[in-house]
C-alpha cells in the first residue's frame, strides 16, 4: 500500500506527488542539516516519489509512538531521532 508521505528505514523519505518531490529534493541537495518531521504513523511506510535516502538525514523528529525498533534501524543509520 502507498500511503501519502512515508519515511522507511531502506527507501528513505518520500511523498505522494513527484513535484513535491523534486522540490524538496533540491532543498535536501542544498542544505547542511536536514531535518525531516514525521508522526509515527509515517514511519515504516513506502510513498510513490522518493525525496531522499535516509543518509542525506540529519535529524529525524517524530512522536512517542514510534516504534523502538524502528528508531533503532534509523539510529543505527547514523540519523538522529528526537521522539518529541
Amino acid at each position: 500500500m502507498w500511503w501519502r508521505d512515508a519515511v522507511h528505514p531502506h527507501f528513505g523519505a518520500a511523498t505522494h506527488d513527484e513535484s513535491e518531490a523534486g522540490a524538496n529534493r533540491s532543498l535536501v541537495e542544498r542544505g547542511r542539516t536536514v531535518i525531516v518531521v514525521a508522526d509515527s504513523s509515517k514511519l515504516g511506510r513506502r510513498a510513490f516519489a522518493r525525496v531522499c535516502a535516509l543518509d542525506a538525514v540529519s535529524i529525524l523528529v517524530t512522536d512517542k509512538d514510534s516504534p523502538e525498533s524502528f528508531v533503532e534501524e534509523i539510529v543505527a543509520q547514523d540519523t538522529e531521532v528526537l521522539c518529541v
